[in-house]
């Protein structure tokens, strides 16, 4: 059963359309307005905002963690400093593209 993220109470309202789709468990707006074309125009000409709330999040720890990570990202994790951020795409064991995402020292 899909449930609202710490947004949806925002977001509710502003769904014209009542597009709601399940993401991993939380209801996310598929559609705010009548038309695509309304909400492409406005990610192109001004700004487009996304609730990600339901993207997974891992906390990697320990002697290895920066060496793991530094496998996996195609940045220098070792140049990674505490309360830094990378964005970087994810690899697999094959050098196969499998995700991207955020990295923070913390």
């Amino acid at each position: 059963m899909s449930r609202g993220t710490a947004f949806h109470d925002r977001e509710a309202p502003l769904n014209q359309k009542l597009g709601w789709t399940d993401w991993w468990g939380y209801h996310a707006a598929s559609t705010f307005a009548d038309s695509a074309d309304i909400e492409y125009n406005a990610v192109r000409e001004a700004v487009g905002v996304i609730d990600v709330s339901p993207l997974f999040k891992y906390r990697i720890s320990g002697p290895d963690a920066v060496r793991l990570i530094d496998r996996v990202i195609t940045r220098a994790a070792t140049k990674l400093r505490v309360d830094q951020a990378y964005y970087s795409p994810w690899y697999d064991e094959r050098g196969e593209l499998s995700d991207d995402g955020i990295v923070c020292r913390l």
